[in-house]
């Protein structure tokens, strides 16, 4: 009995290890593949940009695809149409051959000429084109050439001449400023302003002397200083300076006396 013992004791140690030995090796196993699955589970985000990636390039190509169908469709019926109205113009001009009649009238062979009607569906005419395009060119050199006729001379000679003519002294309203020492001066001309019918403004005295009398103008006023200028008989015409537009209380145009003027000054 107890050598039974021993033996089967014997087995079960010899089966125990062998046992250990297979539990070991499944345990291993599983371990690896548990580490598999934590790998690929962890390069999920990856994937799945890759995967949006491929869908969205296969979508642009889908797109691109379906626009180049869908061109193809639109050019393909308008060559049927283009070709069913040749064709249903040829027939009309074979009807009005063999009825003894021009195969055009007037009008569609002006249209044919210039490109457009029923005839046009038979082809560009490029000479057309280019002669459209040379009679809109000289055309519009015309038109240009007669409006710097019409509107460009008006900036001198007779057509400045003529907006001075225009001109109403009523209008214009003109500052006297005395450039002298002689006191009074400039009332005096103020005077001869109101005489001649231009508004009087300010009637004062400028901040410094002059030698010459002057009229000064602002900007975009001119014309109507030449004529005071004319009508007071001074030569000088220039654009007003900042100290004579102080002392002008906003008058378009502002007369200085100066030494020349003041001994025929009454």
């Amino acid at each position: 009995m107890r050598n039974l013992i021993h033996d089967v004791g014997a087995y079960a140690g010899i089966a125990a290890f062998v046992g250990l030995a297979v539990l070991s090796l499944l345990y291993f196993a599983q371990a690896r593949d548990v580490r598999r699955l934590r790998e690929w589970a962890g390069s999920a985000p990856e994937r799945d940009a890759e995967m949006l990636g491929i869908t969205s390039d296969v979508a642009a190509e889908r797109e691109a695809e379906l626009k180049r169908i869908e061109e193809e469709r639109r050019r393909r019926e308008e060559a049927q149409q283009t070709e069913a109205k040749a064709a249903a113009y040829r027939d009309t001009r074979r009807q009005r051959r063999e009825a003894g009649l021009p195969e055009q009238t007037r009008w569609e062979r002006l249209q044919a000429r210039f490109g457009v009607g029923p005839a046009a569906v038979e082809g560009p005419s490029w000479r057309s084109i280019a002669l459209i395009a040379l009679a809109v060119i000289v055309l519009g050199g015309g038109v240009a050439v007669a409006a710097l006729a019409v509107f460009g001379g008006s900036s001198g000679g007779k057509g400045s001449g003529a907006q001075h003519a225009q001109l109403q002294p009523s209008d214009v309203e003109v500052a006297v400023l005395n450039g002298t020492a002689v006191p009074g001066l400039a009332a005096r001309f103020g005077d001869q302003v109101e005489h001649r019918g231009f508004k009087l403004g300010a009637v004062t005295n400028s901040k410094s002397s002059f030698g010459a009398s002057v009229v000064e103008y602002r900007n975009g006023f001119k014309p109507e200083a030449v004529k005071v200028s004319k009508e007071l008989k001074i030569d000088k015409v220039r654009p007003m300076s900042p100290d004579i537009a102080q002392v002008s209380a906003g008058a378009s145009v502002s007369v200085v006396i100066g030494d020349d003027k003041a001994s025929s000054a009454g």
